[in-house]
């Protein structure tokens, strides 16, 4: 089963006795149940050894509930980090706004209520990605998204960003 697989991954992964554990997608094409078996072991895994673990998903709610620290990547890029909670409250790029607003909130999104969307079309990664990789797909778009060197800028203590509009 995926499950056991997972678990046999994450043993082999331990037999050197690493400080940082790499999960990439841990949970990826696992039922819920086996997700949140998972999720536990990393968690269990992390406290016993006293050791640092890269999460690497696409699912937010893994994020929400496992990270203290997010780094939003498109395209390959770095495109916002921070604490977990400063992410999600309050996204700071418009790839990370996009996001969160396609996450259903309880209390506040209603039964049938449309999610948000990101339209256009993701780049191709092949080739020189320069400036801001989203800035077809952005709303917010000024002419120093393209600029070759936008670099990724720190907006407070452990809170950066890379956008030209900030």
């Amino acid at each position: 089963s995926g499950g056991l697989r997972q678990r046999i991954m994450i043993s082999m992964g331990l037999m050197c006795g690493p400080s940082l554990m790499i999960a990439d997608e841990p949970t990826t094409a696992l039922d819920v149940t086996i997700q949140a078996q998972i999720l536990a072991l990393l968690v269990s895994i992390q406290k016993e050894f006293n050791m640092g673990l890269i999460l690497i998903t696409h699912d937010l709610g893994v994020v929400a509930r496992m990270a203290d620290r997010v780094a939003v990547m498109y395209c390959g890029q770095i495109v916002e980090t921070g604490d977990v909670r400063e992410i999600f409250e309050n996204p700071l790029h418009p790839y990370t706004r996009g996001l969160m607003d396609c996450i259903p909130v309880p209390g506040k999104t209603e039964r049938g209520q449309e999610l948000g969307n990101i339209p256009g079309i993701v780049p191709t990664p092949i080739g020189d990605l320069w400036g801001c990789p989203f800035r077809n797909r952005c709303h917010l778009a000024a002419p120093g998204c393209a600029d070759k060197d936008l670099n990724i800028t720190e907006i407070s203590p452990g809170r950066t960003c890379r956008c030209a509009r900030l």
